[in-house]
């Protein structure tokens, strides 16, 4: 049968198999492989490594892994462990360590309670801390300025009006080519005898058609940096507080949006997709009015001549 490692180089050879396919798939040395060949035991590091090696080989090659084991212990003259002595040696370990002793997990226990103190205490850091910001958004200017209401007073001639007073619809509206005085009812005794009706006052249609139409329209704003806003939809209070980069707010409006900032340098402001220019610079206030036709003119802007 010739030696061990004749008969590995043997049976490798007549399979074809070639010592860099044993390398590339055991991933063991070259050195080491030509070492088992030769029978050179030497320059093998020893012990389970020598064996584990044999069976790589053998595994490759297509032999038996115990058989070849077997016929490398009998030619380095080696003798296979006896099992009794590793058991009795197991078992002098496993007597020899001392008995653990399974008490109430303390440690654990506090670690836990520690992390839960520490949530606990955090969360309740961050509730002051919101609750401090929203006394001062409330301190701040207040979202809707103030608008004045109007006095009443008697009809003014050639439809005049006090500067301190509030724009109604109609005198918001665009200029009409020919004013419309106000009409007092006449007497019966002054209407004409050929019958021809006294004068009517305007018909409702025309300020209906000069007022701004129940268009849906969009204000979008989009904080550059910390800013408190207060935007009111149709009556409604729709966004009050801080908002800061990336929220976007987008107001669907038919009626009028009116929109208030403290900070006017850091938002942007756009009508139907459309920029609106803001006049004031970091930390000045800004009131702007929106209809379904665009950006009114500012209330506080407006002089008597209008």
């Amino acid at each position: 049968m010739g030696s061990f490692g004749e008969r590995l180089r043997r049976e490798r050879e007549l399979r074809g198999v070639s010592l860099d396919e044993i390398v590339a798939t055991t991933k063991i040395g070259r050195r080491l492989l030509l070492a088992l060949e030769e029978e050179q035991f030497e320059l093998l590091p020893g012990g389970i490594f020598n064996k584990s090696y044999v069976r790589a080989y053998a595994r490759c090659v297509g032999i038996d892994e115990d058989q070849a084991v077997a016929e490398y212990l009998q030619a380095a003259q080696e003798t296979p462990p006896d099992t009794r002595v590793i058991a009795q040696q197991h078992a002098s370990i496993h007597s020899s360590r001392p008995v653990e002793r399974s008490g109430f997990p303390v440690m654990p226990v506090l670690i836990l309670l520690v992390v839960a103190a520490g949530g606990i205490g955090g969360w309740k850091l961050y509730q002051d801390h919101q609750k401090e910001r929203q006394k001062q958004g409330v301190s701040s200017p207040q979202a809707e300025a103030p608008m004045p209401s109007p006095t009443p007073a008697a009809p003014i001639a050639n439809n005049v009006r006090p500067a301190n007073a509030e724009p109604t619809a109609e005198q918001s509206s665009p200029p009409i080519s020919s004013p419309v005085q106000a009409v007092s009812p006449a007497p019966a005794s002054t209407t004409p005898a050929s019958g021809t009706p006294a004068a009517q006052p305007p018909a409702a249609g025309s300020s209906a058609a000069s007022a701004p139409t129940d268009t849906p329209f969009e204000v979008t704003v989009r904080p550059k940096d910390t800013a408190w806003i207060s935007i009111k939809a149709d009556g409604k209070v729709v966004v009050r507080g801080i908002i800061k980069p990336p929220d976007v707010k987008t107001i669907h409006a038919t009626n009028q949006v009116v929109f208030f900032t403290g900070n006017a340098g850091a938002v942007e402001v756009t009508f139907n997709g459309k920029n609106v220019p803001l006049t004031g610079g970091p930390n000045a206030e800004q009131v702007l009015v929106f209809d379904s036709r665009g950006l009114l003119p500012n209330p506080k802007s407006r002089t008597a001549t209008e």
